[in-house]
């Protein structure tokens, strides 16, 4: 992997990665908890993508199913998960949860509701019908319990 071999030496632009996938989710975390600039949405929408696709690449699977984590320990309402869409039941893991928040992102499918110019909320949808709708304060819960999913 190319960011595998970007290492960089202590000392020069960054730290060397020890353990690359699990580096990268805590200093992902780090970024979004000390960030105070005027892009905190932008951010965590990036943030989001970051955690939800290398970790996922890196066998984030077997790691929920190895402790036992479910969709619910989440804490998502139905009235934030408004709809899955096309997609059985049976088939309504926490996986697949990720898989539709990457897929909105990664086809631009993320709307924003903002109040008096500052975004509020931002609603997740996919061609499957699936569709969510979190506040941002919500977004950065749901980010930070993925992101202890695969730290800890």
């Amino acid at each position: 992997m190319l960011l595998n071999r970007c290492k960089r030496v202590a000392g020069s632009a960054g730290m060397a990665y020890n353990r690359l996938e699990r580096d990268f989710v805590i200093r992902t975390l780090d970024i979004l908890h000390n960030y105070k600039g005027p892009y905190g949405v932008t951010l965590l929408i990036n943030c989001l993508l970051g955690l939800i696709v290398l970790p996922t690449e890196k066998n984030f699977e077997g790691i929920l199913e190895e402790k036992g984590i479910q969709l619910a320990d989440l804490g998502i309402s139905s009235s934030e998960l408004q709809s899955w869409g096309k997609i059985e039941e049976q088939k309504r893991t926490i996986m697949k949860f990720v898989h539709c928040l990457r897929n909105s992102i990664a086809h631009i499918r993320v709307e924003s509701f903002d109040k008096d110019g500052e975004i509020k909320s931002l609603c997740f949808s996919d061609k499957s019908g699936f569709k969510a709708v979190f506040s941002i304060e919500r977004m950065k819960e749901i980010v930070e319990k993925l992101a202890n999913i695969y730290i800890d």
